[in-house]
C-alpha cells in the first residue's frame, strides 16, 4: 500500500466551474494573483470528457486497489478543483482546493497506518506530504467530507483559517474570476504580469522572450475553455495602453500567419490547421482571442501525440 497511497492522491488531485465554486474561492489566499479551476462535473458529461475517461487504464490493478482501500474514485468523486498562487517566485507557495466525496476519517486512518505524520491544526488533521521540489514542506488536509486542500504547509493552514472566516482574496480578483468562469468548464485568471514568470522558465529562449518589451506590457490575462461538439477556447490579454494592445495583436496575427504558411507535417502541422479559425481583436487596451475547434479533430491530435510519445519510449 505504501507505493500508491500518497502519491496517487497528490498526482490525481493536481492533474487535473458554471461560475467557479464560491465555497472553494473563499478559501483562496488574500494575496493570490493566479487562480484557475476545472469543473469536473461538467467536463465528465462532454464528448471530450467521455473520450478522456475512455483513455484511462481500466485494468490497472494498483488503481483498482487504491479505490478499494480508500473508497475514493477520482473519476467520479472529484467535482471541482481550484488552484491558486501568489505568483511570487521567491516564495514557492500554492494551494490546491478540491470539492469532492471523501471519507475523511477513513483516509486519515490509512495515512496514519502508512506511517505519515498527522498533526492537528484548528481541529483539522494535517497530513505531512514531505518536501516538494523546492524543499518546502507540503501537506494535505480534509476540511470535511466534501473539501480537501493541498499545498505548502503555510498555505494549507491559512486555508483552514479562512474556513472560519479569515480574510480571503481581493474583491476585484474575485469579480474577474466570476466573470471569466461563468458557463465555462475550465478557466484561469492572472493579475500578475506575464513577464513575472520568466525566472522559473527552464528554457532560456522562453525566458528571454518573456522579458521582451512587448511581453512586459501584458499586465493581466485570462483564459477559458468550454467543451462540446466544438471546443471553444477564449483568452484575453490586458496591456498597459491601447497602443501596446494594438502592437501585441499585430504580433500575434503575424506569427499565426507565419505558422500557417510554414506549417510542418505531423503534430505541429495538425495544430497549425486547428488554429486557422483563431480570431484576434482589440478592445481598448485588451487583446481578445477566440478559436473554435471540432472536438473530433482535438481527439485526433491527442491520439497522435500519444502514439508519438509511445514510439519514443
Amino acid at each position: 500500500m505504501r507505493r500508491f497511497l500518497l502519491v496517487p492522491v497528490l498526482c490525481l488531485l493536481a492533474g487535473v466551474a458554471s461560475a467557479a465554486d464560491s465555497q472553494l474561492l473563499k478559501l483562496v489566499m488574500p494575496d493570490a494573483r493566479v487562480v484557475s479551476g476545472i469543473d469536473f462535473d461538467r467536463v465528465r458529461t462532454t464528448p471530450f470528457g467521455l473520450f478522456m475517461l475512455s483513455q484511462l487504464p481500466e485494468g490497472d490493478a494498483g488503481f483498482r486497489e487504491f479505490i478499494s482501500v480508500t473508497g475514493f474514485d477520482p473519476r467520479l468523486d472529484i467535482h471541482e478543483i481550484v488552484m491558486a498562487s501568489p505568483a511570487d517566485v521567491t516564495r514557492k507557495s500554492g494551494l490546491l482546493l478540491v470539492r469532492g466525496n471523501f471519507d475523511s476519517q477513513r483516509l486519515l486512518s490509512l495515512f496514519r497506518a502508512d506511517g505519515k505524520q498527522i498533526d492537528t491544526y484548528n481541529g483539522v488533521g494535517l497530513i505531512s506530504a514531505g518536501k516538494g521540489h523546492h524543499g518546502i514542506g507540503e501537506a494535505i488536509a480534509f476540511l470535511d467530507n466534501s473539501t480537501a486542500a493541498a499545498g505548502d504547509i503555510a498555505s494549507v493552514r491559512t486555508a483552514i483559517d479562512r474556513r472560519a472566516g479569515a480574510r480571503g482574496m481581493e474583491s476585484a480578483l474575485l469579480d474577474k474570476i466570476t466573470r471569466t468562469s461563468l458557463n465555462q468548464d475550465a478557466w484561469v485568471v492572472s493579475i500578475a504580469p506575464v513577464s513575472a514568470f520568466a525566472p522559473v522558465m527552464p528554457d532560456k529562449n522562453i525566458k528571454g522572450a518573456l522579458q521582451g518589451d512587448l511581453i512586459k506590457a501584458i499586465e493581466q490575462s485570462t483564459g477559458s475553455i468550454r467543451f462540446g461538439k466544438t471546443i471553444e477556447i477564449s483568452g484575453e490579454l490586458t496591456a498597459r495602453t491601447d497602443k501596446d494592445a494594438a502592437s501585441l495583436a499585430d504580433v500575434v496575427k503575424f506569427f499565426l500567419n507565419m505558422a500557417q504558411m510554414n506549417a510542418p507535417g505531423g503534430q505541429l502541422g495538425q495544430l497549425a490547421n486547428l488554429l486557422q479559425s483563431l480570431t484576434v481583436n482589440t478592445e481598448a487596451n485588451a487583446v481578445k482571442l477566440f478559436v473554435a475547434i471540432p472536438e473530433n479533430d482535438f481527439e485526433n491530435l491527442i491520439r497522435a501525440s500519444s502514439r508519438a510519445a509511445r514510439s519514443r519510449i
